[in-house]
């Protein structure tokens, strides 16, 4: 038994080192297949194709001593023509399409640096580069003033911000580049103030705001505007016309969380106080005891828009009988004899066995109305019917025995050893459906969410 298993040791340690040294040879051997082909591209003075295939030799194998050599000649060859493309476009006084030149010979550089590779730029070039670098600062500054001037604003901020890209400390070229891009945006905040538009005037100055906090009164204006345009919402108690008590309470709770979150900045909810005060002026005004514009002065003092009403309709939960199923399974079990070498073994047997397999489901359906009612106008801005339902089902097994070595059968009564594993999984899985307050707290969870999203729209539509 012993040299059984330290043969087998050998042979797995052999086979491990077999595999690795594949790997080798195949990450080696493609490394030197481009090296080849590198070679050929060179004698052809395909330069830029050989230097691609260097830089795939060296990437496979960073120690391929051929394609570290190869990479060196072609990759300073082709970093050579970038440069002279550099020189070209400088004495042709293209000073841009110098720049970009440049540019790309030093990402191309710093690429084959990544390899251990380093490529040589003189510094006659780069003494060079600065000074046209520096002329063309020059001109580009020149013309985002011109345009600045102009009130080009769009075509100013492009120059400007080339200018900071090549240099982030260039004069004044970051406080102007802040006055191109807030300019129109504060021009067009008070366009939209003058039009009572206070979401794209808040908009407009909040990206004024953003760039540059200290842009004229941009900061003031835009909280001005938020405050104008503020969607106040008054909750009227939820009714309940489902036959699960409470119902109303645990929506308007979750509808209060949801509108609570809400990242429309013009939207609140009016605080329990000011609700039932508002409520109460409704209520007098609808039986006619006082003036049915008092509702709408209450609403407007206490910062309310609008009253958003909700009835569940009906709430269903439905609970599934606990199914039992008796399936057949086998159960391994060992039993000793003695072999013709006189040794005592064991062997695997099987008997029928009966285990018990249960199923049960349960749902939950939740219908509700709600309604948006215009404290200014008294008109129901909307009315919706939201549904919405969620399930759970659950699938379990018990078995009396050994579940350790059971086995399910298949129709025909064979065993069935690919499903194991599911039985197994079923043999230790929870018995317990998910709970109906669960269930129930999700569905609501989702129409509050949904009919944030309702109220979220039409504050959009009637704060422009």
């Amino acid at each position: 038994m012993e040299l059984h298993h330290r043969t087998h040791y050998c042979r797995f340690w052999i086979f491990a080192l077999a595999l690795s040294a594949l790997v080798n040879f195949t990450g080696c051997s493609g490394s030197k297949a481009f090296v080849k082909r590198g070679l050929k591209m060179e004698e052809a003075g395909m330069m830029r194709q050989a230097a691609n295939f260097y830089f795939t030799a060296v990437s496979r194998d960073p120690y391929n001593t051929e394609g570290l050599a190869g990479m060196q000649r072609a990759g300073q060859w082709v970093l050579n023509e970038h440069l002279a493309r550099f020189d070209q476009e400088r004495l042709a006084g293209n000073r841009a399409s110098a720049v970009s030149s440049y540019e790309t010979a030093k990402a191309y550089q710093a690429k084959v640096e990544r390899l251990g590779i380093g490529l040589l730029i003189l510094s006659d070039t780069e003494a060079a580069y600065n000074r046209v670098k520096n002329d063309h600062l020059e001109e580009v500054y020149e013309d985002a003033l011109t345009h600045l001037e102009a009130e080009e604003f769009r075509e100013s901020l492009q120059d400007f911000d080339e200018v900071l890209r090549l240099n982030a400390d260039y004069k004044d070229a970051r406080s102007l580049a802040d006055v191109a891009f807030c300019e129109p945006l504060y021009r067009n905040g008070l366009v939209a103030t003058e039009a009572e538009h206070w979401r794209s005037a808040y908009a407009d100055f909040n990206a004024c705001v953003s760039r540059d906090a200290n842009f004229k009164d941009a900061k003031m204006l835009r909280d001005e505007c938020l405050e104008k345009g503020q969607f106040g919402i008054a909750l009227v108690n939820f009714e309940n016309g489902s036959s699960r008590t409470g119902m109303e309470n645990k929506l308007k709770s979750f509808v209060e969380q949801a509108l609570g979150n809400s990242q429309d900045p013009f939207l609140h909810l009016v605080d329990r106080e000011n609700q039932d005060l508002i409520l109460k002026e409704q209520q007098m005004s609808l039986s006619g005891v006082i003036d049915g514009n008092s509702a709408v002065e209450v609403g407007g003092l206490m910062g309310a828009k609008a009253l958003l009403k909700a009835t569940v309709v009906s709430c269903d939960v439905t609970t599934s009988a606990l199914q039992r199923l008796d399936m057949l399974g086998f159960e391994g079990y060992k039993v000793a004899k003695v072999n013709e070498d006189g040794k005592k073994v064991y062997e695997t047997k099987y008997r029928n066995v009966k285990y018990q397999k249960y199923r049960q489901s349960r749902s939950v359906k939740v219908t509700v109305q709600l309604a948006l009612i215009s404290l200014e106008t008294g008109k129901t801005e909307m009315s919706e019917i939201i549904k919405r339902e969620r399930s759970s089902s659950n699938e379990y097994a018990r078995y009396g025995g050994d579940h350790k070595n059971i086995y399910p059968a298949r129709s025909n009564g064979s065993m069935w050893r690919l499903g194991r594993r599911d039985l197994m999984d079923q043999l230790v899985s929870n018995s317990s459906l998910t709970s109906e307050t669960t269930m129930l707290d999700a569905t609501v969870q989702e129409i509050a969410s949904v009919m944030r999203s309702r109220v979220e729209s039409e504050a959009k539509r009637l704060v422009q």
